[in-house]
């Protein structure tokens, strides 16, 4: 099964709320509240959002997180890299391929195409999307036509 992580299923979790406080610094233990998460899980998550820019933190006595960007403007693409790095869905789409088979493989080179369609749908889709359902679904319908969709149950 191709899934994400937790921890990144929690950063969009977490990049939710923040967006629904706006310029508002929320500490981890409001966010550890707000979304019910456990307080090591909130500060790990916060971490990598703010390593990677998604999140601003400040410290002191007002301090707190803020969303670094409009949601509309952070690609999912964006959180997944912040957790999980390069997105590959096998060795061969990476670019130093350590796959034992590579150089026998008739395949190895075709999952660079998929690996590249990949990213395109998860640079496509933003936190603002996920957090409509009206927009997926006008996002599923420009990325898949009904006409792909009917070949697709033709398949099975």
């Amino acid at each position: 099964m191709l899934k994400i992580g937790k921890l990144t299923d929690y950063g969009v979790v977490v990049l939710n709320e923040l967006a629904k406080a706006g310029g508002v610094k929320l500490s981890t233990e409001d966010i550890a509240c707000q979304t019910g998460l456990t307080l090591p899980t909130v500060r790990k998550v916060m971490k990598a959002l703010v390593d990677s820019g998604l999140v601003i933190a400040q410290r002191g006595a007002k301090g707190g997180y803020r969303i670094a960007r409009a949601p509309g403007q952070i690609r999912i693409l964006d959180i997944v890299q912040a957790f999980e790095g390069p997105v590959a869905v096998t060795e061969c789409a990476t670019d130093d391929a350590s796959c034992d088979i590579t150089d026998s493989c008739s395949l190895a080179s075709n999952w660079g195409g998929i690996n590249q369609l990949i990213t395109q749908v998860l640079s496509r889709v933003t936190l603002a999307d996920i957090r409509e359902p009206e927009r997926q679904l006008k996002l599923v319908k420009e990325t898949l036509p009904m006409t792909s969709m009917i070949d697709l149950v033709n398949l099975s």
